[in-house]
């Protein structure tokens, strides 16, 4: 299993803050990839063409996410994707000169 780590922020539901304290979220790589496209706020129907699945399956994921995130809704779910997005895209290389500017 792949475990997804990112914080739930302090503006969502408690059932949802108390489940990621307790233990860390722990997606399967189908659902780690549907929960990561969930942030595009796609709906299933194109969920299932970008990542090659049938609607049902996405569906299936889509709603064990939810569950194993303490029972949130969908654009809840989608808010969290974007943020875990966000966390886990790599931080530009900060540093001076010409040779940091891309030509």
């Amino acid at each position: 299993m792949r475990v997804v780590n990112f914080s739930v922020p302090v503006w969502f539901p408690p059932r949802a803050r108390e489940r990621a304290r307790r233990d860390e979220v722990q997606l399967t790589e189908q659902e780690s990839a549907v929960f990561l496209c969930l942030a595009t706020g796609a709906s299933n129907a194109e969920l299932a063409g970008e990542l090659q699945l049938s609607v049902s399956t996405v569906k299936f994921h889509v709603h064990n996410i939810r569950a194993k995130l303490g029972g949130i809704s969908r654009l809840q779910a989608c808010l969290l994707a974007a943020l875990a997005r966000e966390s886990a895209r790599p931080k530009p290389v900060s540093g001076g000169g010409a040779a940091a500017v891309p030509r």
